[in-house]
């Protein structure tokens, strides 16, 4: 691998980049990201306020985010991510 990867899918792939000198701290700076992103809640549609019209708007719902970025990423929790960013030298 040459360089910093355009996209970072997995948990491994992390501990993988901040095994690489020259790319921990892109590596831990994205995982700041991950760590600082506000994505515990999510708006979803319900119904439509006027179901006559098809263009009409929609009705929504704030629910807890089943898969924010974390989880995406393979986290089990954000603290996950926290606690690798401190192992790596880094602050959160």
């Amino acid at each position: 691998m040459k360089g910093y990867p355009k996209f970072v899918a997995t948990v491994q792939d992390f501990y993988n980049l901040l095994s690489i000198e020259e790319l921990k701290e892109q590596a831990i700076a994205d995982l700041k990201i991950i760590y600082n992103t506000d994505d515990d809640k999510a708006t979803i549609a319900t119904t439509q306020i006027d179901p006559e019209d098809p263009e009409s708007e929609w009705n929504t719902e704030i629910i807890d985010n089943p898969m924010p970025r974390y989880k995406v990423k393979g986290f089990e929790t954000r603290q996950e991510v926290a606690d690798l960013i401190v192992e790596y030298g880094g602050k959160v």
